[in-house]
């Protein structure tokens, strides 16, 4: 009876062991290695004109790199919005044709309902601020060349937590004949940036800011939305009768930024052991090196900077 019980005593013994055995090694099966990379340089300082290379020791599975330039910068690779940004719009007009002036006008709200009808546009606040932009000359027959407006800052037009919508408000009299109506107009070019400290963000562009045409007066008349050049533009189809037509943006939130991004410097199967970069401007960089080892989607990370100043 003794011996059967010493027996059974030790099978559960061997069973727990080999339970504990089991436990640790899968363990350590789903858990990956700690990371033992650095990252150095020979020197802080460097002239624009060198390449800095960092050497690499130890080892990650992979690793990526932020220069620390704009828009590279580790410390703004979640950021998504920046409150603190400024706003401009850069846009470029063409006129030809006929020789009925001032039928072009540039517009923004905050508070239009996307309602894209005559009776959206009526019941929103809409503000002219064609004044703040250099449109092309709007006289005479003769097409004039595209006149860029340049880059202005519309900051102040901006209400946080709200977006803004622009609207290109085209309007033409009565005319006796086709000569003395109202003129073609193109733009070619609408950029609308935000620019904020670590980097520039893209809000819209002519293409992207996918204008709706809405027909208010003359449903001859409305603009034309085109994948090519001039991507947006007004030619009268009719221009003996009055015309009211607009072409309006989609609601665009300016505080939006794009996130900083860095680069893919080793992939898991490679091997590296320094890494060269050249930067284009002089400066102070953080630059900063992410290192990474996984196993069954389980990760480690080890985050290693260094500041290097460039002449």
């Amino acid at each position: 009876m003794m011996n059967f019980k010493k027996t059974v005593m030790n099978k559960f013994k061997y069973i727990l062991g080999a339970l504990l055995i089991t436990s640790v090694y899968a363990c350590k099966k789903d858990n990956p290695e700690e990371l033992t990379f650095n990252v150095s340089t020979s020197k802080a300082e460097y002239n624009v004109a060198d390449s800095v290379e960092f050497n690499i020791e130890g080892y990650a599975d992979v690793i990526g790199f932020y220069s620390g330039e704009s828009g590279k910068e580790y410390r703004f690779r979640n950021r998504l919005e920046a409150n603190d940004a400024k706003v401009f719009l850069d846009i470029s007009t063409q006129v030809l044709n006929a020789s009925q002036r001032n039928n072009l006008s540039l517009w923004y709200s905050t508070d239009f309902t996307k309602v894209y009808t005559p009776e959206g546009i009526q019941n929103s606040t809409w503000t002219d601020i064609t004044s703040r932009f250099t449109l092309a000359p709007d006289g005479g027959t003769a097409a004039s060349a595209v006149v860029p407006s340049g880059k202005i800052d519309i900051t102040d037009l901006v209400v946080l937590g709200k977006p803004i919508f622009f609207g290109f408000k085209y309007v033409a009299q009565n005319s006796p004949t086709a000569g003395t109506g109202g003129r073609t107009w193109r733009v070619p070019v609408f950029n609308l940036t935000s620019e904020f400290p670590g980097g520039t963000s893209s809000l819209a562009n002519v293409t992207d800011a996918l204008w709706t045409a809405v027909d208010v007066k003359n449903p001859a008349n409305k603009w034309i939305i085109q994948a090519t050049t001039p991507f947006l533009y007004f030619a009268p189809n009719s221009t003996l009768t009055e015309s009211e037509d607009w072409a309006i943006t989609r609601d665009i939130f300016t505080n939006k930024v794009n996130p900083d991004k860095g680069v893919g410097i080793k992939a898991y199967i490679d091997k590296i052991k320094n890494y060269k970069y050249k930067f284009s401007t002089p400066g102070t960089y953080t630059v900063t090196f992410v290192g990474k080892n996984g196993l069954n989607g389980n990760v480690k990370e080890v985050v290693r900077e260094l500041t290097v100043t460039v002449k």
